[in-house]
């Protein structure tokens, strides 16, 4: 399979793996994944634009630009997404930020995601909506991270079949790209864009 994108970023205790690519058939699409290095966090986007195509990817790009200004604070993020959004087109996301042992979050929409450590496997839980449709109130959620706990977040481009167990174990050890490979590969639905999002807490 080739991906249209794969990216990697690190710090503040954690790394950070992506890939993403497009519908079967077109060039580009509107799902995208970012990391960026904040003053004392990690920030990471899981967007799905909706439709497909190359206006998708136009749009994308455009939320990708937001990111780029580098915001220290999760709600004014959002505040611009929603912002950049509203005038294009709607979005779900998954955005978050990564300290030393903590995952703060806002997710829309029908983005999945997961934490998964050697004691535990917990869902983490959203909000229903499109980011730039109808004016939402962000939830602001707190997740307490284990040492070299993983999380995954994947849009509704992996099948809903997907659903991490701790009982292996043995691939949530592997490389974290390797991984994010590994479920594109094995649970992407063609005909959507896809993206998978693998980050993991280092000590």
């Amino acid at each position: 399979m080739t991906f249209f994108k794969q990216a990697t970023a690190s710090g503040h205790g954690w790394e950070i793996w992506s890939c993403w690519r497009p519908r079967t058939g077109y060039p580009v699409g509107g799902d995208l994944c970012c990391a960026y290095k904040g003053n004392d966090k990690l920030f990471i986007l899981v967007v799905d634009v909706l439709g497909h195509g190359e206006e998708a990817y136009r749009c994308a790009e455009g939320l990708h630009r937001v990111l780029e200004e580098r915001r220290e604070d999760l709600p004014g993020v959002y505040g611009d997404i929603e912002r950049v959004a509203a005038r294009i087109r709607g979005c779900t996301l998954f955005l978050g930020t990564l300290d030393n042992a903590t995952l703060s979050y806002i997710m829309v929409g029908n983005i999945r995601g997961w934490v998964i450590g050697d004691q535990r496997l917990e869902f983490l839980p959203g909000q229903p909506g499109v980011v730039g449709g109808r004016r939402l109130v962000p939830v602001i959620r707190n997740v307490r991270i284990d040492d070299y706990a993983l999380i995954i977040v994947c849009s509704d481009g992996i099948r809903r079949s997907f659903v991490p167990d701790r009982g292996d174990g043995h691939l949530w050890r592997q490389d974290g790209l390797y991984l994010a490979v590994t479920i594109m590969e094995k649970y992407g639905v063609p005909e959507d864009d896809a993206s998978v999002l693998v980050g993991r807490r280092c000590t």
